[in-house]
């Protein structure tokens, strides 16, 4: 997949005599959640999750042919991610309510379509992303108590899944942005064999290009 999508864009870049490029800063809010999946129905039942509110924040590098509007970008940015929680079964009689955070290293790949209105730009796009987790941790509100989130292995500290996007561009230097990611691997960040996760974030940015 990873090789059709660089064919693609390599090919798009050399069909045009001239390459527009520009870098750019990214930054936005995440509302990052997980989809989960337990061994057992009770379980399922007493724990439920909901949006984190986060961020990201990084840089950007996107490329297209000066006569057409198909093109690409890559990025690399932090990350965060996880979810909050309430859950009725740890402790009896009691709910506990909380958040899970980690932060992630990530570097999305995209090919992006531009239609152009004088000033204006719409735009949209898809491709993958990988992800390295940098560090975590499991807030407990109701305990008021933190445990960080251990990774028995490089592999348990990687993500990577898919995202779509769309936006508008201003006079082409500021974009504003949304975009849905959906992770593909199952995660075990708990150590919980019996408990998989999967990412899920909906985010909003502003990208200034130089």
């Amino acid at each position: 997949m990873k090789r059709v999508i660089l064919i693609i864009l390599l090919a798009s870049c050399v069909a045009s005599p001239v390459l527009f490029a520009q870098f750019g800063i990214r930054a936005g809010i995440n509302l990052a959640n997980e989809i989960k999946s337990f061994s057992s129905e009770d379980i399922s039942a007493g724990f439920s999750t909901e949006n984190l509110t986060g961020y990201h924040i990084g840089l950007v590098y996107q490329a297209m042919p000066q006569k057409s509007g198909l093109g690409g970008d890559l990025g690399i940015l932090l990350s965060q991610k996880g979810y909050t929680y309430n859950d009725s079964l740890s402790i009896a009689n009691a709910v506990l309510q909380g958040y899970k955070e980690i932060n992630y290293l990530e570097i999305p790949f995209n090919l992006r379509y531009r239609l152009k209105l004088a000033f204006l730009g719409i735009y949209g796009y898809g491709g993958l992303y990988t992800g390295y987790a940098l560090n975590g941790k499991k807030v407990d509100e109701t305990q008021n108590s933190t445990q960080e989130i251990g990774f028995q292995d490089f592999m348990n500290r990687v993500d990577f899944g898919y995202n779509i996007g769309v936006g508008v561009e201003f006079f082409r230097k500021i974009q504003f942005g949304a975009t849905w990611s959906q992770g593909l691997k199952k995660l075990h960040t708990s150590g919980n064999k019996n408990e998989e996760s999967i990412n899920r974030v909906f985010s909003v940015n502003l990208t200034y290009l130089f």
